[in-house]
């Protein structure tokens, strides 16, 4: 007898192979949730037959919504090899029912929380090695500071300044590791708050050029009008960035400068650092921001751990942005990043250079390029000349209000440019080093005035419209003598140098001294009630200063209010929180300065605090 041939049952069939060959596991169920089909791994996985299973209700997850949008989600399920999480992949049916694709991952979570176990140790492991790293390099900054006020002759003032510079080295590295390990943890915690960007990248940028004058390079930088006057970031992040950024720039350019741009779109801010060093091969790039890399066109370059660069990929991350590189070998190169920064003020609307003509004559392209993109965006119209022989030219053609910014190394131009226009305003374009040149009354004839580069923004509105002439440096701010006089201070302190740091500062500011080194100590010392304040080093014997604090806050004397400041080599979002959380008032890092210490000890022990806890 004959079969008749059964189209739907040849149907089934291929469905039925082509789903047993499949690796992941399969289950199909019907609207209700019962089965309606599994495939052979899902047998192997889970044992029984495939008529064990089919018309079975079998709940792996609770059911779709109704809106029967495809989902993914991870089980916890017993197979017949044990235990296993199975990340499950669901979609709907055209029937009503759904289909899951399953796949075992128990190795990669087992992985990953490995992983972030490893890293949680790490970074306990970097926390507790720098820590005691950071206390002698403050102990040799510290010293350094109070060595440079005792009157050296010049090579030993040179001397001193190589041990400080490299101890501040030295120090900036341990925290750029640190917080490479709090990033790869998942520990670092950003603190947004209002910033001004342009003040930030004005202060970063002048001082990152005391080290391209030293190179020969110039350094300018340059931002858009659309760039808000305030935004919402971490300014000690965006500081970083800038630093690592604009420092691996000028490190690795021998010859013309660096630019430093930013612009603003769409809720995202962009920063970019564009240099005329020796470019980057493109099968190079791409290790860039991986941890101690530094690419072949660094190899000669100046020394370093390579960690700059994956600094800011992590900072960056974390922020939610994305950072990158263009260049050429021979062209130089573009770092960039991009994050979002919610605008808290708007940009400034003021354009003051609107009916004026800005001439910018130097042969340097990094200057030229910042300073026209500056005189834009105050407004006014950008004429360049890299050529000291057309900057003539150039003046004759302006009919309008018009200020001719004039390259230092040209300046001797400057009557001869007078002469065919009277009314044009000349500024020189100085560098800190030669400014003094031009800042004299006996200076070189037909200048009227002169700008520092990098030059801040504000400093080009004013005086390229002759408001004022620049003024000398302001001083350093001087610290007053015997600003402390009469309080009585308890430093808790178990390093020994750190200790004589701190009681020397003090003193010298007029301060009574008592210094003890454990927290036990501290406690037994401040219950006297004679102190007016009392300075806690957060890692000490027997008690380390958050244990001390808290017992401190826990007396039933006046003494509970003493008011306490944490001294601490590390200067982390954590340690301020868990310094506060204690009962301390204020936190201060190592070394101590003066400036700082005056500013705290003066508000908490205001005069009619002092001596109230006898």
């Amino acid at each position: 007898m004959t079969r008749e041939w059964d189209p739907a049952a040849e149907d089934t069939t291929a469905q039925r192979s082509l789903l047993d060959a499949m690796a992941e596991l399969v289950l199909a169920r019907d609207a209700s949730g019962r089965v309606t089909e599994v495939n052979t791994a899902f047998l192997n996985a889970f044992g029984g037959t495939r008529s064990d299973w089919i018309g079975r209700w079998f709940a792996v997850a609770p059911a779709l919504s109704s809106s029967g949008q495809a989902r993914r989600y991870d089980a916890a399920m017993r197979t017949r090899a044990g235990a296993a999480w199975i990340e499950w992949s669901e979609t709907t049916l055209e029937t009503g029912g759904t289909v899951a694709i399953g796949r075992d991952v128990s190795d990669e979570r087992r992985e990953r929380a490995e992983a972030s176990e490893a890293a949680a140790g790490k970074s306990v492991f970097f926390a507790s090695v720098t820590h005691e790293l950071r206390t002698p390099l403050s102990g040799a900054l510290g010293a350094a500071a109070l060595l440079k006020d005792s009157g050296l002759h010049p090579d030993q003032a040179a001397y001193l300044e190589a041990v400080r510079s490299s101890a501040q080295h030295a120090l900036n590295l341990i925290d750029d590791i640190l917080d490479l390990s709090r990033l790869e943890a998942g520990r670092l915690t950003l603190r947004a708050e209002p910033v001004d960007l342009r003040s930030l990248i004005e202060d970063a940028c002048e001082i990152l050029s005391t080290r391209a004058a030293e190179k020969g390079l110039a350094l300018a930088h340059a931002i858009s009008a659309d760039v808000p006057a305030e935004i919402r970031a971490d300014p000690a992040r965006l500081r970083q960035i800038l630093f690592n950024l604009g420092g691996n720039a000028v490190k690795f350019t021998e010859t013309g400068g660096v630019l430093v741009q930013a612009s603003y779109h769409g809720g995202e801010l962009s920063l970019a650092f564009k240099d005329t060093g020796p470019g980057i091969a493109k099968n190079d790039q791409s290790s860039l921001f991986k941890h101690f890399e530094r690419g072949a066109a660094e190899h000669n370059a100046t020394p370093g751990a390579g960690l700059g660069l994956a600094m800011v990929k992590r900072l960056t991350e974390a922020m939610e942005g994305d950072v990158g590189v263009s260049s050429e070998p021979g062209q130089g190169a573009v770092f960039w990043t991009r994050f979002p920064a919610p605008a808290v003020s708007p940009p400034p609307t003021e354009r003051p250079l609107a009916d004026r003509t800005i001439i910018i004559a130097s042969p340097s392209d990094i200057r030229r390029e910042a300073l026209s993109l500056k005189a834009q965006a105050l407004g006014g119209q950008a004429l360049e000349t890299a050529s000291v022989y057309a900057i003539s030219d150039l003046v004759t053609q302006t009919e309008d209000a018009a200020t001719l910014i004039l390259d230092a190394d040209w300046a001797d131009q400057a009557p001869a440019l007078k002469s065919l226009a009277p009314d044009l305003r000349i500024l020189v374009l100085a560098e800190p080093r030669t400014k003094d040149r031009f800042t004299h009354k006996d200076g070189p004839p037909g200048i009227d005035g002169w700008l520092v580069s990098p030059v801040r923004l504000s400093s080009l509105a004013a005086y390229a419209q002759g408001l004022e002439i620049e003024p000398e440096e302001p001083p350093a701010p001087s610290v007053p003598d015997r600003a402390l006089d009469g309080l009585n201070i308890l430093v808790a302190e178990d390093d020994p140098v750190n200790a004589m740091i701190a009681r020397t500062v003090l003193t010298r500011l007029g301060a009574v001294v008592a210094v003890v080194d454990t927290g036990r100590a501290a406690l037994e010392a401040v219950a006297g009630g004679q102190f007016d304040a009392a300075l806690l080093d957060m890692r000490m014997p027997e008690m380390g200063g958050l244990d001390t604090a808290a017992a401190i806050r826990s007396l039933k004397s006046p003494v509970a209010a003493l008011p306490l400041i944490a001294l601490t080599a590390n200067a982390t979002e954590d340690d301020r929180e868990a310094c506060l959380t204690a009962g301390m008032d204020a936190f201060l890092t190592k070394p101590l300065q003066p400036q700082a210490l005056i500013e705290i000890l003066t508000g908490l022990c205001a005069p009619q605090n002092r001596a109230s806890f006898g």
